[in-house]
Parts: C-alpha cells; structure tokens; sequence
C-alpha cells in the first residue's frame, strides 16, 4: 500500500505536465520501439508479437524514466593525459502498475517486423480510455481517508 501511495503522490506531481504535452489529459504516455528480424522467429505471427513486446518493454521504461528518474553512472580512464574509454550506464528501477495501452502499430519495414507501442498510466479519469479505470488520482484519495 506504501508503494501505491508513493507513486500516486509522485505521479499526481506530473499532471500539468501531461496535460500540456499529451492529448490525452489527465495520462501521462510514453511511446517504446521495437524490432525483431524475421529470421529469428519461427512465423511472421511470432516475429510481430515479438516486436510488440520489444516495444511495450521500450515504452514501460520511458513511463518509468519520466515517473521515477534515471541513474546514470560514468566513468572515463585517461592514460597518458588521453581518454582511452568512457563508460556510461543507466539504470532504472521502479514498480509500474495500471498502464494501459493508448495505440500500437505493428508493421514490416525493409525486412524488419518494427513495433511502435504507446502506453499511459491514468492519473485522472479525464481520458476515454481511463473512465473505466482506477486512477492514480482515485488510489491517493481513497489512502488519505484511511
């Protein structure tokens, strides 16, 4: 139940920014990618699916990235009074829950089964897609009555 509270409270944060970006007031979206070549899937039907879920993945992060942040770690090695490596990485840990799926295209693009997956998370129940749904607005004010 913490958990939940946490990410309402931090997601309730972002609702100006939603509105103002999205068409979709009241959702904040994220739009992942994925690819799969042919040749690694046994039918065109799995190779599809799994370019959808390669882009569902994608967007599940960037929800995640825009919600929770990202760390990001460097490091360079300099030898000689030269860079002989940059090593970056990023990480991002988080609990995502109640996303739904805004719009997804599945297509073959030069070989390439290519997936364009948008998913939101309902803070509000403002969108079409969010009246049937518990927002995040709704998780918040159910917790501070208890």
């Amino acid at each position: 139940m913490m958990r939940k509270l946490l990410t309402a409270a931090v997601l309730l944060g972002c609702v100006g920014i939603a509105q103002a970006q999205d068409s979709l007031p009241g959702v904040v979206t994220a739009l992942g990618f994925g690819t799969i070549d042919p040749a690694m899937a046994k039918t065109n039907a799995q190779a599809r699916m799994l370019a959808k879920r390669a882009a569902q993945l994608d967007a599940q992060r960037q929800l995640s990235e825009q919600v929770k942040g990202i760390e990001i770690r460097a490091g360079s090695t300099v030898e000689e009074y030269e860079v002989r490596s940059d090593i970056i990485a990023t990480r991002v840990k988080t609990w995502l829950q109640g996303t739904v799926v805004v719009d997804e295209k599945v297509y073959e693009s030069e070989g390439t089964w290519v997936a364009e997956v948008t998913l939101g998370i309902c803070l509000t129940n403002e969108a079409e897609i969010c009246k049937q749904k518990e927002s995040l607005e709704a998780i918040s004010n159910a917790a501070n009555q208890n």
